[in-house]
């Protein structure tokens, strides 16, 4: 009996550990997944977090590739921010991307800003084809998902001594950024592609940044007023129910 009640007892503790495990992962929103992608001489890295805050960061450095990131996003906008910076010739492939609660969405605003610096004693740095394709929703690479509409392209900048930098807010000729009509579409997850070509020697450096952000479809005006008929409708309802 004793060997019994013992088992019967352990069994019990078992099952409310794995409730109050079950009950603590229902505790902890969990937004989506957000990471990155990068492909630098035919050699890839991926890296991912769980979003279980509104907002969130990730970095990564590969010190024999000569590359290092920076990702952070916020669920609420929801805006997807990046950094990269490279000290690496060759061809570039990145893709940033993020979750967030489903939405409807009819706007999107991408940008892109770069700092590229030559060592001004070398022949110069070089950045060429560079394209920035946001998409959404994943998976990354399925072409049908691109949003044609955010695409944005860097003009080649060949042999830079010195210092270049331009910002990824449209406030002078180089950054990029602009709003843009898409077909309104129930997204859940958004990310961006860039691809560019570097030409770097010894003491030249290539940085790029930019942003992802995505507006919530606007109710048109009669919706509005039918959602605010309503609204006084429910409330004249309720103070009948209290008199």
């Amino acid at each position: 009996m004793a060997l019994g009640y013992r088992k019967t007892m352990i069994t019990f503790r078992l099952a409310a550990i794995a409730l109050v495990s079950v009950a603590g992962l229902w505790a902890t929103p969990i937004y989506g997944t957000a990471g990155y992608s990068v492909n630098v001489k035919n050699v890839t890295k991926v890296g991912s977090v769980l979003e279980t805050a509104p907002t969130g960061s990730l970095a990564y450095n590969n010190a024999s590739l000569g590359y290092g990131l920076v990702l952070s996003w916020d669920v609420g906008d929801p805006t997807l921010s990046w950094s990269f910076t490279t000290t690496t010739s060759g061809l570039h492939t990145l893709q940033f991307y993020m979750g967030f609660p489903m939405g409807r969405f009819d706007d999107i605003f991408t940008s892109i800003g770069y700092t590229i610096t030559g060592n001004r004693r070398g022949k110069g740095a070089t950045v060429s084809d560079v394209v920035v394709k946001p998409y959404s929703p994943l998976p990354v690479g399925a072409a049908k998902n691109y949003i044609p509409e955010g695409f944005a392209t860097l003009k080649g900048l060949k042999a830079v001594k010195g210092t270049l930098t331009r910002s990824n807010d449209n406030t002078n000729s180089g950054g990029i950024g602009d709003f843009v009509a898409m077909p309104s579409r129930d997204v859940k997850n958004m990310g961006v592609e860039i691809t560019f070509n570097t030409t770097l020697a010894a003491g030249d450096k290539f940085a790029l940044n930019g942003t992802m952000t995505l507006d919530p479809v606007v109710p048109e005006p009669a919706t509005i007023s039918l959602m605010g008929a309503a609204l006084i409708a429910l409330l004249v309802f309720a103070r009948r129910q209290h008199a």
